[in-house]
């Protein structure tokens, strides 16, 4: 998705579009089944009302990174969800995402962890301009193989199955 806000981060990350340059099929998996994943979801008009229009026209980005929020708890079905108490809106995208999974509220975090029954955790660092040191921390973990940069969040994946591997995404 074009962000007008800054065109010149967007044309730097051109060639990091839709799995361009990504040779794992995990990854590739991930980029185009769930990153740009077409089409409307299950749930996507009972979480339409959580912004009000004015919402989605100011902040579209915001909506679409919600959206992301879902289809991650979709494609991860995870059994286990930690999110931080203040972010109520993403948490509700989250639970709609896979609603049989208990959700456990942490305060003093700014990332969600999903955390899957082959023992697979996903951290997702929201809002990464904000929370760079952060997503440093939680990128510099042991156990983290695979991130994602997608300039407005970041996707950290625990799987010792797969090879230490960093990508920017142009999404």
């Amino acid at each position: 998705m074009l962000t007008f806000r800054n065109p010149l981060v967007w044309l730097l990350r051109l060639p990091h579009r839709k799995g361009y340059g990504i040779h794992s099929p995990y990854a590739y998996n991930l980029v185009t089944q769930v990153l740009y994943s077409p089409g409307e979801y299950y749930a996507d008009s009972l979480l339409q009302p959580l912004f009000s229009r004015w919402q989605r026209w100011l902040c579209p980005r915001r909506v679409v990174c919600h959206r992301l929020l879902f289809r991650l708890a979709n494609h991860y079905q995870p059994q286990a969800m930690v999110v931080p108490e203040h972010c109520l809106t993403q948490a509700a995208y989250l639970h709609a995402g896979c609603r049989h999974t208990p959700m456990k509220t942490e305060p003093a975090r700014h990332h969600y962890t999903l955390v899957t029954t082959s023992g697979t955790a996903v951290d997702v660092v929201y809002d990464l301009r904000r929370w760079r040191a952060e997503w440093e921390s939680v990128r510099r973990q042991p156990g983290v193989t695979v991130t994602f940069d997608l300039y407005d969040m970041g996707i950290a994946v625990s799987d010792p199955k797969l090879n230490k591997q960093h990508y920017i995404i142009n999404w």
